[in-house]
């Protein structure tokens, strides 16, 4: 009687050794194509490596005054992989991301499984997850997205098992997971409240309220987010991030007659940027045909009225912007993907027409996420009582506090993935056909990413590289205008005070431009300066070749 169970268990056994295999095949395409070898930071990332570089050398945790997430996890994590690469390094840096990156991915084919996703649905959508050139471009870099998004998908498989088998030890690890979720960034906390509503909503079905699953859930959390918020506020000192970006300018957003406003047009573009990200679900679903015609029906009712707005919404954008997508630039840019923080003009790497068919896919993949989720919120009844309800409900409260914020980027969309591919992928069952063709967008999306990936590597050793020749030259760092990161790495620490003494502690980036910098670098020649030299770079996928220039201010 057992031997089935035990062939059941085997099978399942082997499709998860499957899929690790898949997936750390992906990850090692992606690090030959693009070698994650660096001695420079990528975006903000520069402030969270001193934190880690601290870390090693006095051995006490200092959170850098321009981080506004709690960070603690990830800086030990990364110092734990500085230690294994023999010191710090922002090679080790990025491995130690690479590594939490691979982590994610099985966390996520785990919570669809566990969500009764059969095993090639669950594998595409982990695909989809790897592939996102938005999530490969943060593997790359010390950022907090990746840590984040790996904690909260281990913590939502873990309690997935406890809320459906009544497991108290998957709820205690559940509830360990989320704790270092809210370690690596406050939204954190919005995982056992999730969680919670789900097993009081479905004991309240029955008539009867547990109290001991609710404590294992939510006990540790709770007692990590009170222990940290103590040490930030009594101990440590709350950032000056914290202060100024999420609580003075949030608050003065919010108050702002406008913002009613402002978050439906947040909310516009989260539904276009993650159908654009569920793209590879999509054409396995539509290819498939699978989806039952009651709810075919129901949801062609909604997306009809979403594709009218999002059109409206998207042709007023092109109009007004005066050009295609991306619209809201951060990582996704025509001139490349990742921070292109230097003056002149640097020679796009994918061709405009690509991004002309974001701008038309946008709208059509767009719509079908919000009549998915116009779907949910009408059957929120029936959805809580799901096993999904904890993803389902914690996405949306990171949703909310996401759209209420300060800013708002395209990378922030990238928490969205994971239940905006189930909601996809539950619809119906992918069929063959579906799932190869699904493969295939998923092949488009990666090529992409390692192009722009490895571009964005290029320049950037050949824009350090022309830092630091300066410097030898016996030009302090601090003259040198060399871009976000190598003004945040040189000069945070000792120019934020000084902008704040000179009365700028509300200016996010009045710091930049205290000292003067005669010394610029530049993707080309500028106006009033002289050309001290150049370093070449090649882009290695397209073999398209350029140069960072050194720039010294010409004499008035």
């Amino acid at each position: 009687m057992s031997l089935p169970n035990v062939d059941s268990r085997r099978r399942v056994a082997r499709e998860y050794v499957i899929a690790a295999l898949v997936l750390a095949a992906v990850y090692g395409i992606c690090l030959l194509a693009a070698p994650p070898q660096r001695d420079f930071p990528l975006l903000d990332d520069w402030a969270y490596a001193q934190s880690v570089r601290h870390l090693l050398d006095t051995g006490q945790l200092r959170i850098s005054e321009w981080a506004s997430t709690t960070l603690v996890f990830q800086v030990y994590w990364g110092a734990l992989f500085a230690k294994l690469w023999g010191g710090f390094s922002f090679t080790a840096l990025s491995s130690s991301t690479l590594v939490f990156g691979f982590i994610a991915s099985l966390g996520l084919y785990d919570l669809l499984r566990q969500l009764d996703l059969d095993a090639p649905a669950a594998l595409l959508g982990s695909l989809t997850f790897v592939v996102n050139p938005i999530g490969l471009f943060l593997s790359y870099a010390f950022m907090s997205d990746i840590f984040y998004l790996g904690l909260m998908l281990l913590s939502l498989t873990f309690y997935a098992r406890g809320v459906r088998h009544s497991a108290p030890w998957a709820l205690l690890a559940g509830s360990v997971l989320a704790a270092g979720a809210y370690l690596a960034r406050q939204l954190g906390a919005l995982i056992p409240v999730a969680v919670i509503l789900a097993w009081v909503w479905r004991d309240a079905e029955k008539a009867r309220v547990r109290l001991k699953p609710l404590l294992l859930i939510g006990l540790i959390p709770l007692l990590v987010i009170i222990v940290h918020s103590y040490w930030l506020i009594y101990i440590h000192g709350v950032t000056w991030a914290i202060k100024v970006a999420s609580v003075t300018m949030g608050l003065r957003q919010l108050l702002q007659p406008g913002a009613p406003l402002l978050i439906v047009v947040k909310a516009w573009f989260t539904v276009m940027y993650l159908g654009l990200f569920t793209a590879p679900i999509w054409a396995a679903q539509v290819t498939s045909r699978a989806m039952p015609r009651e709810r075919l029906v129901r949801l062609g009712k909604f997306y009809g009225v979403w594709l009218i707005v999002l059109s409206v919404f998207v042709l007023a954008l092109t109009v007004f912007i005066g050009r295609p997508m991306p619209f809201l630039k951060d990582l996704l840019n025509r001139e490349g993907i990742g921070n292109v923080v230097l003056n002149g003009h640097k020679t796009p790497v994918t061709p405009d027409w690509v991004f002309t068919l974001m701008t038309v896919a946008a709208p059509l993949v767009g719509a079908a996420q919000g009549a998915v989720w116009t779907d949910v919120m009408l059957d929120w009844r029936r959805e809580i009582t799901r096993p999904s309800a904890a993803l389902v409900w914690a996405s949306l409260g990171m949703l909310g506090v996401t759209i209420i914020g300060v800013f708002f980027v395209d990378r922030y969309v990238l928490i969205l993935v994971p239940v905006g591919v189930y909601l996809v992928l539950r619809l119906g069952q992918i069929k063959p056909a579906g799932w190869w063709i699904g493969l295939g967008v998923c092949a488009v999306m990666l090529a992409y990413g390692i192009v722009e990936m490895s571009d964005h590597l290029a320049w950037n050793t050949a824009r350090w590289a022309a830092g630091r020749q300066l410097v030898s030259r016996g030009i302090p760092p601090e003259a040198i205008d060399g871009g976000f990161e190598w003004v945040g790495w040189y000069e945070f620490e000792t120019a934020l005070p000084r902008a704040i003494a000179r009365g700028y502690k509300e200016d996010l980036y009045t710091w930049m431009t205290l000292t003067p910098k005669p010394y610029k670098l530049a993707f080309e020649p500028l106006p009033g300066y002289t050309v001290l030299y150049q370093v070449p770079y090649r882009s290695p996928w397209i073999g398209r070749t350029g140069y960072i220039y050194a720039l010294k201010e010409a004499a008035p």
